[in-house]
């Protein structure tokens, strides 16, 4: 495992990035965001800048990437709550100006205000039997069981003073995906062209942070999708998960010119543990918050493979170059063309954060758990992961 040097983070521009996982991930997050603030990270809010200051400081967070679940803990930290404060506050573990998350918000029930028509050639049970199309033609039927909207409602009635990104002096960054569209669409304060690596991805300004938070935390099948009007064509779109096109969207730290992007993500998949056993036996739960594990672990891998390769290439195209004695002009206009042709900026570092594969506790915790004791243990194994990949004696 790589560890880095803080000296390396002095005066850069630095991001933090978020991703989903309903409320285990959130006290993740928590947990390691506690550890940047331990190790002398300033974690950039309304609170702690003005726009009258402008100078960076020497470790600060000023860009947030939230998707999700990771979405709400950005806003926190936007908005100025300190990880401590999150957690008394959020869990309810002491009394706090902040307003304690409860099931209510969590657990909101969708209610459907009209049944639209579908045309006729949607029958998804006809040829089933009777008694399957009777057992689940009515659940199916619905388009999530929650809603967003009570989280959306706890956002602005207790934690949000502003619900215009413009009115953050922090860039704020919130991650949806389109319903009816292959498109991701990043929510902010920056109207920037289509990232270069997927013309599918577009920025939108405009929209309520409320609203984007409750489009990107719509977790389907739990969550029905999230409707926001477009500002610009006064259309409405319907949202969901953020993550579902695209896991961990580093890309938007990297438009927003951040030189540090640092990860925080949980979905470690399990390894077979003798005490444990196989996942067989723990029911459907189990196989299928693996079966996702798996399914985004990979395409994390294989985006940070991906780019190690690039870098690659363009050292070895370097040391080439240099063996070859061309002209230092002729290398660096080679090398940016190399770098724009591989969608890479090799002097950007990216540093993930993620539970190890033998913390089988984490794996099987209660994902949608506000219980204090359950959160403490992601809290906890979030807080000494970071510690571990970012800590260096001389700096403690």
């Amino acid at each position: 495992m790589t560890k880095y040097q803080l000296e390396d983070f002095k005066n850069k521009k630095i991001a933090l990035v978020l991703s989903g996982g309903v409320v285990k991930a959130a006290a993740w997050h928590i947990g390691v965001t506690l550890a940047l603030e331990e190790l002398g990270f300033t974690l950039k809010s309304n609170r702690n800048s003005t726009e009258d200051i402008v100078a960076q400081r020497s470790l600060e967070i000023g860009t947030y990437v939230g998707s999700s679940a990771g979405a709400m803990i950005a806003i926190f930290l936007a908005c100025g709550y300190t990880p401590q404060e999150i957690i008394n506050g959020a869990f309810g573990l002491t009394e706090s100006e902040m307003k304690r998350l409860t099931y209510k918000e969590v657990f909101y029930l969708h209610r459907n205000k009209f049944k639209p028509k579908r045309p006729e050639l949607y029958h998804p049970f006809e040829e089933f039997p009777a008694f399957v199309r009777a057992l689940v033609g009515p659940v199916l039927g619905f388009p999530g069981l929650f809603s967003t909207e009570g989280v959306r409602k706890y956002l602005l009635d207790g934690i949000l003073e502003h619900d215009r990104f413009e009115d953050f002096i922090p860039d704020l960054f919130i991650v949806g995906t389109q319903l009816d569209h292959s498109q991701k669409t990043i929510f902010g304060k920056y109207n920037y062209p289509n990232p270069s690596h997927d013309s599918t991805a577009v920025y939108q300004t405009g929209v309520k942070i409320s609203d984007a938070a409750a489009a990107s935390m719509s977790v389907p099948p739990f969550y029905a999708p999230f409707p926001i009007k477009n500002p610009e064509t006064k259309e409405t779109n319907y949202y969901i998960d953020g993550e579902i096109r695209e896991t961990l969207s580093t890309h938007v730290a990297e438009d927003n010119n951040c030189e540090i992007i640092i990860s925080s993500w949980t979905h470690t998949p399990y390894h077979y543990h003798d005490e444990v056993g196989s996942l067989i036996n723990y029911g459907l739960p189990s196989i299928s918050i693996q079966s996702i594990y798996l399914l985004i672990q990979k395409k994390i891998i294989s985006s940070r493979a991906n780019r190690a390769t690039a870098v690659d290439i363009l050292n070895t195209v370097s040391t080439y170059m240099k063996q070859e004695k061309f002209s230092n002009s002729h290398r660096r206009d080679i090398l940016a063309i190399l770098e724009r042709k591989l969608n890479i900026n090799p002097n950007v570092k990216l540093i993930d954060i993620f539970p190890d594969h033998d913390d089988y506790k984490l794996f099987f915790a209660n994902a949608f758990s506000l219980n204090p004791k359950t959160a403490s243990h992601a809290v906890k194994a979030g807080y000494k992961k970071a510690m571990k990949v970012l800590s260096q004696p001389e700096f403690l």
